[in-house]
């Protein structure tokens, strides 16, 4: 019995571990393709223009076909900084929340608890 209870045991502490780095789990990393090509339209548009446009409906469609339906980006205007949330597939449950570095494709992610 005492055998049993300490593999259930462990069993539970290693469901409580991550599988992947924070933001590298497969959909976290189709989401970040997502927001990068949005991120590079958004640095075209600043590179031709010399401003970053005023809402990120203003790249469609030269410069994207179309705003990706997922992740839903905030856009920071005055720092030309992109940023989404979203929650990893199991068993990595807790949402993710990632900013751009300033206007770049380098991305800070980190987990949120509920």
């Amino acid at each position: 019995m005492l055998r049993k209870l300490t593999l259930v045991c462990a069993l539970v502490a290693l469901s409580a571990c991550s599988v992947w780095p924070i933001g590298q789990d497969p959909y976290g990393l189709e989401v970040r393709r997502n927001a990068n090509e949005t991120m590079m339209a958004l640095q075209a548009y600043h590179r031709d223009t010399g401003a970053f446009p005023v809402t990120l409906d203003g790249l469609v469609p030269k410069y994207l076909a179309a705003l990706p339906d997922v992740p839903h980006i905030q856009y920071d205007r005055d720092a030309g900084s992109l940023s989404f949330r979203y929650t990893p597939s199991w068993p990595q449950l807790r949402p993710v929340w990632c900013n751009s570095v300033g206007n770049t494709t380098n991305w800070n992610c980190d987990e949120h608890m509920l």
